[in-house]
């Protein structure tokens, strides 16, 4: 039995996730619908692909995972169904799944077709995720495959999560993530750090921060993070808040 993992930006107070769900279970009333996260911030593509790039070494061989985090909906970005390594993923062409892609190596990409699919009459231009992407989502579940729903691309949007500027004594990066508990999640691979103690520094603030391999010692924290990446965090407190950033901050580390 197939599953369908999903990620979008849609929250949970509206119809919006479980009309998806209900078209993918009416159209494959057996595949397995398991959700990734509906909490990835509005309209942003680079934190849902970071999102969707923490959770994938989980998600189950022969998964199908649809995305959604499509602030141009209704426009000209392509959608798509890709297929690499284990996976195929349905989604918008905007660079949601590159990351996870670029990991898995080699990679088809197709162009949904709408109305080859018989998906034109009925998309309405501002819901894709219901319209579009679960139907399809549903369709491979069942057996099609992607030539039977599109046509091959060349190539598809990229996105990269992982620049960071390394110099004499400091690292330049970016958060990627700040979960609920205020950690402050980096794009900085934990192995770049070899040192017991930095100084970051964000926008608007700076701290002193010390190595730790758990989350209860004093004060701010370096912590490897459960994806080997390097978390800032406050003891029974709030990182973020402590340090005034958010996702897509600029954050400088220094140690000399």
């Amino acid at each position: 039995m197939t599953s369908v993992y999903l990620i979008t930006d849609f929250g949970i107070e509206d119809y919006y996730v479980g009309a998806m769900k209900g078209v993918i279970r009416t159209l494959c009333p057996k595949v397995n619908l398991i959700d990734i996260s509906h909490g990835v911030r509005k309209f942003n593509i680079k934190h849902g692909a970071f999102v969707l790039w923490q959770a994938h070494r989980w998600v189950e061989r022969g998964s199908i995972i649809l995305g959604v985090v499509d602030p141009g909906v209704g426009t000209a970005r392509d959608p798509i169904i890709v297929k690499a390594g284990p996976f195929t993923f349905v989604g918008p062409d905007n660079g949601l799944f590159w990351p996870v892609v670029q990991e898995m190596g080699e990679y088809e990409v197709f162009k949904i077709d709408i109305r080859g699919t018989g998906l034109a009459e009925r998309r309405t231009g501002t819901f894709d995720g219901r319209d579009v992407f679960a139907p399809v989502s549903a369709m491979l579940a069942c057996g099609k495959s992607p030539d039977d729903l599109g046509f091959k691309k060349r190539s598809m949007e990229v996105l990269d999560l992982w620049k960071v500027e390394e110099g004499d004594g400091y690292l330049r990066g970016e958060v990627l993530n700040v979960d609920s508990f205020g950690n402050v999640v980096t794009n900085v691979k934990w192995d770049m750090i070899d040192t017991e103690e930095i100084q970051v520094i964000a926008p608007h603030s700076w701290a002193r921060a010390v190595k730790s391999t758990h989350y209860g010692g004093k004060g701010l924290l370096m912590v490897r993070g459960s994806t080997n990446l390097l978390e800032l965090s406050l003891a029974r407190g709030n990182a973020s808040e402590f340090l005034g950033v958010d996702v897509g901050d600029r954050i400088e580390l220094r140690w000399r």
